[in-house]
């Protein structure tokens, strides 16, 4: 979209919202102060606390949002690891991504609170890789040299220790998969929204 259809946009955003677009511009500035050793892309906002610990490279691109919340989330990538979170994805509050080697989450993912993703831990390792439109709910844990495929849906609670393929509802612990036949998914703008106001 062009600089001035923007900034158009903006302006009415701001005439029938001033307060919303306030606090918009106040998460899109706290981003800036919080992520300044990262790869940051445009439209990156963090409404709420996060600890990072770039010691590798960490990657946000276009529009991926932190949400508030009571506890804070934490970005942690080793030296020499890469830890990267895709377009418009929503990452909740209390959530733990740490990559000794390779974290790469997808496009409009939503990644509830208090997930857990990591690519070592005390018996395995390995690069693990969330794919596109994937909902990770409340408390999931998911074990390294897993990938999760796109579209896919994992319940609260539930601990990945295998991969998931595309299309899939994984549950339990160890989580095991459904094929998802209902509609609904990817989410809608409008059930972003509502995870995202929910949220705070």
């Amino acid at each position: 979209m062009p600089k001035a259809r923007r900034l158009q946009r903006l302006l009415v955003r701001f005439r029938d919202d001033p307060l919303s677009v306030g606090e918009r511009a106040v998460h899109l500035a706290r981003a800036h102060l919080l992520f300044r050793r990262c790869q940051l892309e445009e439209a990156v906002a963090a409404a709420g606390r996060v600890r990072v610990r770039a010691d590798g490279e960490i990657r946000l691109r276009r529009g991926v949002s932190f949400a508030g919340g009571m506890l804070a989330t934490e970005l942690i990538s080793h030296p020499g690891a890469a830890l990267e979170v895709g377009e418009d994805t929503f990452v909740n509050y209390g959530v733990s991504l740490e990559a000794h080697d390779t974290v790469r989450i997808g496009r409009r993912c939503l990644l509830a609170s208090f997930v857990r993703i990591a690519d070592r831990d005390a018996q395995r390792s390995g690069p693990v890789i969330i794919e596109d439109d994937v909902w990770l709910a409340h408390g999931v844990i998911v074990e390294p040299g897993v990938t999760i495929g796109a579209g896919s849906v994992v319940s609260a609670g539930s601990v990945v220790t295998e991969d998931v393929p595309g299309g899939c509802l994984a549950s339990g612990n160890p989580a095991k998969c459904a094929r998802l036949t209902a509609g609904g998914w990817p989410p809608t703008e409008r059930s972003k929204e509502w995870l995202s106001s929910s949220a705070s």
